[in-house]
């Protein structure tokens, strides 16, 4: 581990606001080539692992996920410098699969453009690793393609967390462990120590931060998106998030993950020297997320034995993400205004509440006259992760909306992702694969109603059922 005791983070600024491959690469470029050049950790011959961040399949437009561009970048960068392998790794959040979330993201589409492969870290072969300086634990599965990668380059979004400041370097490493590891560890007091101690042996080599579209409001998956036109690089991932922190002028000492990281030599967060743009003449002042629950249009009731981290953080993420989208305002136009309870706490208002609208309750550590009452829909688990989205939804009774809400949305992020960032036959693909669908689900009621027209007008000639066909469906669809 080298000796830290000062941190260099350069930064390039942009006010062109248009991403192009072309213009994007030559930022990522400046900033590299202020520490160094990629030359400096990509040695000819060997594999490259880029961890971006795409926990969920929201676009790098909304300051939600790594830009692809960025990433594009990256790829190109690593390539000259002589690498054999590039890798996009990803262990995307609880509710979404990783491959399919960078197939709606773009990710994949550029990916296959640039000639990298996609690894799903949550789900890929795991080799039990030993932790020789760890603080909380001392051995973890870790997946094996980031074992056996030469060179880990860490490209977080400049964006907001509801658990801290900002999601950045450090906090990207949640997205780098075994999936099931993550739902049994992940929530838990002590995660920041463990995630922190799973990068002592996994540490970066580099770290390249897309901060062009920053994330601010309620993060990390109800953003909003906030011009920024920064690409930040660094070989170190606390002078990354304490950067990032004072790029959207929050309080780095607010960083839950800081002081684990810095207990273990993975960084420093003071002090830092600034190369190319100085921070304070590209900060933005990005606008916070809420404290509390009180914003929110329904009844959220947090109690004991709960946190921010575990539930309660994942419940509030989905009811961000709905509200930040429009869909709680029609669920509320449906069902009446929902109650939400996590943990262990009273709710007055009971009998009141249960006739205003769904009641929900969420986690083990809530009282039992509560998460047994019949009326009610019950979470169990402790902490709820994974099953926050879809038990919310069964909960307010939008279960088969909210898929076809949800699968809408990522055909229609897919379609304009694999447009803007695939090859010329990918683009062609995409093109046409809703076109087919279209004309096979048209052939598939054409065909149907020209066997009903079989069924009731036998005595027709044989050369009139398709005129006749064509005729029923001109008459259903002008009705």
């Amino acid at each position: 581990m080298p000796n830290h005791s000062q941190a260099t983070v350069a930064i390039a600024h942009t006010k062109e606001k248009h991403r192009s491959p072309e213009r994007v690469t030559a930022l990522v470029r400046q900033a590299v080539d202020l520490i160094g050049g990629m030359s400096r950790f990509v040695k000819p011959g060997q594999t490259v692992l880029i961890k971006p961040n795409q926990t969920v399949y929201y676009s790098a437009e909304e300051g939600c996920t790594t830009d692809p561009n960025v990433v594009a970048a990256v790829i190109r960068l690593a390539k000259e410098a002589g690498a054999a392998r590039v890798q996009i790794a990803e262990s995307s959040g609880g509710f979404f699969n990783s491959i399919a979330c960078m197939k709606i993201t773009g990710m994949a589409a550029m990916a296959e453009r640039e000639g990298a492969e996609l690894v799903d870290l949550g789900r890929c072969e795991t080799r039990d690793t030993r932790i020789p300086n760890g603080r909380v634990i001392q051995s973890c599965p870790i997946s094996v393609p980031l074992l056996e990668a030469d060179v880990i380059i860490d490209c977080p979004k400049a964006k907001n967390h509801h658990i801290q400041p900002i999601s950045g370097a450090l906090k990207n490493w949640v997205g780098a462990v075994n999936a099931e590891w993550r739902q049994q560890n992940h929530g838990k007091p002590d995660m920041f120590g463990k995630f922190m101690d799973i990068m002592s042996v996994t540490r970066p080599h580099l770290c390249i931060a897309d901060a062009l579209i920053a994330g601010e409001g309620d993060g990390p998956i109800a953003n909003l998106p906030h011009w920024c036109g920064c690409v930040l690089a660094t070989t170190d991932p606390v002078a990354m998030d304490v950067s990032l922190c004072k790029l959207l002028q929050h309080d780095w000492h607010e960083l839950k993950f800081i002081p684990e990281a810095v207990a273990r030599g993975i960084g420093v967060a003071e002090p830092i020297r600034y190369v190319g743009k100085q921070i304070e003449e590209v900060a933005i002042p990005a606008w916070h997320p809420h404290h509390g629950f009180d914003y929110l249009p329904l009844n959220f009731l947090v109690g004991e034995g709960v946190t921010l981290e575990g539930t309660v953080g994942h419940v509030k993420s989905v009811v961000d993400s709905m509200l930040r989208r429009g869909e709680l305002e029609e669920v509320m136009w449906l069902k009446g205004t929902p109650t939400i309870m996590i943990g262990a706490i009273e709710d007055p208002e009971f009998e009141t509440h249960l006739k205003e609208g769904p009641y929900v309750v969420f986690d083990d550590a809530a009282l039992p006259k509560y998460k047994n009452d019949p009326r009610v829909h019950f979470v169990p688990g402790h902490p709820v992760l994974r099953m926050a989205m879809p038990e919310l939804q069964a909960g307010l009774g939008v279960s088969i909306p909210g898929k076809v809400v949800e699968v809408g949305q990522q055909w229609r992020l897919w379609g304009i992702h694999a447009s803007h960032y695939g090859t010329p036959a990918r683009k062609a693909k995409t093109i046409a694969t809703p076109i087919a669908i279209a004309g096979a689900a048209l052939a598939g009621f054409i065909g149907a109603v020209v066997l009903a027209d079989r069924a009731v007008v036998r005595h027709q000639r044989r050369n009139s059922f398709p005129r006749n066909a064509m005729n029923r469906l001109r008459d259903i669809i002008n009705t």
